[in-house]
Order: structure tokens, then sequence, then C-alpha cells
């Protein structure tokens, strides 16, 4: 019997039941930098409140774990952002002090 180059259907549908999907990952990102623009400390990350625990959701540990994941990518992206334009005077700054 030959065997197949390519992955089958079924391998396809097992890695994507153990990995967030792109659109979900991306909007909790953007949650996640949204929180941090508006100031909100790392420590809010939604997934961590009780109602979206796995316990009270019933979803697999690892799952949840990669939603908290995206939020807080997010957030540190955003965070990072914000403190290296925090820390940069701008071109209007340098040029009224010439």
């Amino acid at each position: 019997m030959k065997r197949r180059s390519k992955p089958g259907r079924h391998a396809a549908r097992r890695d994507q039941k153990n990995s967030l999907p792109t659109a979900e990952r991306a909007e909790l990102q953007r949650q996640g930098a949204k929180a941090a623009a508006r100031g909100e400390e790392r420590h809010v990350n939604p997934m961590d409140e009780q109602l979206n625990q796995p316990s009270a959701t019933g979803e697999c540990p690892d799952l949840w774990q990669r939603r908290k994941d995206a939020w807080q990518q997010g957030h540190d992206v955003q965070s990072q952002t914000d403190d290296r334009a925090s820390s940069h005077p701008s071109r209007q700054e340098e040029s009224d002090e010439h």
C-alpha cells in the first residue's frame, strides 16, 4: 500500500481541535491591546475571572491557557509600544528645542 505524503483530513481536524482558531486568537489579542491602551494592568486578564475558567466553562485547560496567553500577548505588545512611544520625544518637541 502506498503511503500518503500529505496528512489526511483526520490529522487536520485533530490539529484544529487542540489549537485556537486564528480569528479567535486575533480577537483576544485585540481585546488585550485595547485594555493596555486604556491603561489597565496586565493582571486584569478576563480569562482569570472565575466565570471564564475551565471549572466554570467546562473547556479543556489547555484551550483556556491558549486564550489567556493570546489576551496577554496583545496586552504586552501594546504596553511595550506605549512604553517606547512615551520614552521618545516627538519630532515636534525636538524641533521646538532648536
